[in-house]
C-alpha cells in the first residue's frame, strides 16, 4: 500500500516529488513509508523522465486502475 500512497503524494505535492528526487530515503522516512529498491528506482526514473504533472498522472492512472498488485 505504501507505493500507492507515495504515487498519490507525488501527484498532489510538488515539494514532496522534488524532495523525493533529491533525497528519496529522507522524503520517504519523513512520511513513515518504506519502499523496496525496485519501487524507488521506478519512481525516480519516472520523475526524472516526466517532470510535467500531466505526464506523472498518465503513469499513475494505470497503477491505480490497472491492478498493479
Amino acid at each position: 500500500m505504501a507505493l500507492a500512497q507515495v504515487v498519490y503524494q507525488i501527484s498532489t505535492d510538488k515539494d514532496f516529488a522534488s524532495r523525493l528526487q533529491s533525497d528519496p530515503h529522507g522524503a520517504l522516512d519523513e512520511q513513515g513509508w518504506f519502499l523496496s529498491k525496485e519501487e524507488i528506482a521506478f519512481l525516480l526514473s519516472t520523475l526524472r523522465s516526466n517532470t510535467e504533472r500531466t505526464e506523472i498522472r498518465r503513469i499513475v492512472k494505470p497503477l491505480f486502475y490497472g491492478g498493479w498488485r
